[in-house]
């Protein structure tokens, strides 16, 4: 059999162009946020962080990503979520997690970089 090829994109823009009320302006504004915080999420999902400390990072990095419609990463992070509410994880399964959470995020900041352009030509035509 063969596999549909084509992937679902990784941000919905017309879920974060509601969002943003159709304001190009906050649409940037929004994904340059979501873009900077990658950094200081994977010191939060760290492995030896405590399973409630782990849990909280995890549901605001889901928060996040439902903002701009980045619906993989914020359910990746909603299983992460769940799994850490239901019991404490081990290092290994937040380690697993954070990979699973920051692949679907560097996939997510691929196609915020293809909006963020998008709106930066829009912006120069206008």
């Amino acid at each position: 059999m063969i596999q549909d090829q084509t992937e679902a994109p990784k941000v919905d823009v017309a879920h974060l162009r509601r969002m943003a009320m159709d304001d190009d302006a906050l649409m940037a504004e929004v994904l340059a946020i979501f873009r900077n915080q990658g950094e200081q999420w994977q010191k939060l999902l760290d492995p030896e962080v405590t399973t409630p400390d782990w849990l909280v990072a995890a549901h605001t990095i889901k928060g996040s990503s439902v903002s701009i419609g980045a619906w993989e990463l914020a359910q990746i992070c909603g299983a992460a979520e769940n799994a850490a509410q239901t019991r404490m994880l081990s290092r290994d399964e937040k380690y697993i997690y954070r990979e699973e959470i920051m692949q679907a995020f560097d996939q997510a900041l691929q196609e915020v970089a293809k909006i963020e352009h998008q709106l930066a030509i829009k912006s120069l035509k206008s």
